[in-house]
C-alpha cells in the first residue's frame, strides 16, 4: 500500500491505499486514492497545512429501482436525503428528508457515491446549485457548502503544527491504558 498505480502509458493514475485480503498476503481487493485527489491532498497540506474538504450535512442512500418508480423517476439515480444535520449546510439550504439530489453544478448525479466526491470538491464558502426532486417537481436549491467538521470528542486539545500534527501531555486516564 502506498505505491503508484500505473495505466499502460506508465502514467500514475492512482495511490495504492489499502488491501481486503482473506488470507493477509498481497492477494485481494485492493483499494486507491485517484491522482488527481491526493494531488489535491497534497497541494492542500503544503500550502495550508491542513485539508479542507466541502460538506453538506446530509446523510443519503441510493435511489434504488423501486424508489424511482414510486417517485415517478424514469431510471434510478441520484442520492436520496435520508436525513439533514440540524445547524447543518443543507438545513440552512432548505434541503429535506426524501429529496433527490439529481445535479451539482450540472454535473450529474448518477449514483449515491457520486455527491460526497462532488460536494468534497468544492470549497467551503462556496454556493452550489443542487438540482432536486421534491415531491414530484424538479427544483433548484442553492446552498452554501460548508467545511467538513473537526473529528469531534476523540482530537486533541494540542496546538496543532504546520501539518496538522498535536501533542498534548498525557492525562491520568491516558497513562493507565
Amino acid at each position: 500500500s502506498g505505491g503508484p498505480l500505473f495505466n499502460l502509458d506508465g502514467e500514475v493514475v492512482c495511490i495504492n491505499s489499502q488491501i481486503l485480503t482473506r488470507s493477509g498476503g498481497y492477494m485481494g481487493l485492493s483499494f486507491a486514492i485517484p491522482i488527481d485527489v491526493a494531488l489535491d491532498v497534497a497541494n492542500q497540506l503544503r500550502e495550508e497545512g491542513y485539508v479542507s474538504r466541502g460538506w453538506l450535512g446530509v446523510s443519503i442512500q441510493p435511489v434504488s429501482k423501486d424508489l424511482a418508480e414510486a417517485f415517478g423517476m424514469e431510471q434510478a439515480e441520484g442520492a436520496l436525503i435520508a436525513q439533514v444535520e440540524p445547524g447543518s449546510p443543507g438545513t440552512e439550504g432548505g434541503l429535506k428528508a426524501g429529496d433527490v439530489i439529481l445535479e451539482v453544478n450540472g454535473q450529474e448525479v448518477d449514483h449515491s457515491t457520486t455527491l460526497p466526491r462532488l460536494i468534497g470538491e468544492t470549497a467551503p464558502g462556496e454556493d452550489v446549485d443542487l438540482s432536486v426532486l421534491r415531491d414530484g417537481q424538479q427544483e433548484t436549491i442553492t446552498v452554501e457548502v460548508g467545511e467538513w467538521p473537526d473529528a469531534g470528542p476523540g482530537q486533541s486539545d494540542g496546538d496543532p503544527v504546520r501539518l496538522g500534527i498535536a501533542v498534548q501531555p498525557l492525562n491520568d486516564m491516558e497513562k493507565r491504558r
